[in-house]
């Protein structure tokens, strides 16, 4: 297995990590049986990241991503994330704080090695999207305060949204990692794409 170090944790993580969503389904629909022994076998070929969010399989992913862990006393690193929504924008701290606490009553953890904010971001707030503002003068603090808290090691964005806005985000340098859309169809965050490109440019 090759490892990388992930953004500005300083975590040595496995190039491939475990995703934990709704995609394939095994930590939201499969069996304990099934779910252990993917487990056991990602971690046998040197997988140690894990990435789950309440939003998989309504916190069934979190509660049984911890369960698998638990059974096989398994030391990996383990992310997840939370997402704000309208309501949440009048109390950001309190938002993140309770999600948090919950992620972590699911996980049956103490703390997360990475909490990020699964909203796309815009320029400014938008129903549903919180912008820039909301992210560096609120989201990021409250984050601040869970890591000093020892809820979770570090912090950062999944980074969807607006392209200039997921650049200043970026830029401000407040944030350890930013889970960038990257793949076939989509290289554009890792290279230059051409004119007329058919999907979001996110400018490298």
């Amino acid at each position: 297995m090759e490892y990388r170090i992930l953004g500005k944790t300083g975590l040595r993580v496995s190039a491939l990590g475990f995703g934990c969503g709704n995609v394939g389904g095994l930590m939201v629909r499969g069996a304990p049986a099934e779910r252990e022994r993917a487990v056991a076998r990602a971690i046998e070929l040197g997988i140690n990241y894990f990435d789950t969010a309440p939003l998989y399989g309504d916190g069934l992913s979190e509660q049984h991503l911890g369960q698998a862990l638990k059974a096989l006393k398994a030391s990996v690193y383990v992310g997840t994330k939370f997402r704000l929504d309208a309501g949440d924008m009048r109390d950001v701290p309190g938002a993140i704080a309770r999600s948090a606490e919950a992620s972590l009553r699911r996980l049956g953890m103490e703390r997360v090695d990475l909490l990020q904010l699964h909203n796309p971001i815009g320029g400014q707030r938008r129903e549903g999207s919180p912008g820039v503002p909301d992210v560096l003068q609120e989201v990021v603090p409250a984050l601040q305060r869970l890591q000093q808290q020892g809820k979770t090691r570090f912090f950062g964005i999944t980074a969807l949204g607006e392209t200039p806005a997921l650049h200043r985000v970026i830029d401000a340098g407040v944030i350890d990692t930013a889970q960038v859309c990257y793949n076939l169809l989509n290289p554009s965050a890792g290279a230059e794409v051409p004119a007329g490109f058919p999907a979001q440019d996110f400018g490298r």
